[in-house]
């Protein structure tokens, strides 16, 4: 779901421009890390991290479900 949303936001058309990793913290805890090209950075964080941190909602309110937390960080 989280790569999809990233995807779409950074009209990521040819699915090149972002790069993925997860990384298991804890039992139960995840950290995600988007790679993105320079250009694209200010779309995924948005006016002063609104969007990033809307993001960051709902992927966490989705992993609740599951008992699972993730992290989202943009590098």
């Amino acid at each position: 779901m989280a790569e999809y949303i990233f995807r779409v936001l950074a009209r990521d058309n040819d699915m090149g421009t972002l790069h993925f990793e997860r990384e298991e913290v804890h039992p139960g805890r995840s950290r995600v890390t988007v790679t993105c090209d320079p250009s694209v950075t200010g779309r995924l964080i948005g006016k002063d991290g609104r969007t990033i941190s809307a993001l960051r909602t709902l992927i966490r309110a989705a992993a609740s479900r599951y008992d699972k937390r993730i992290d989202i960080e943009i590098a």
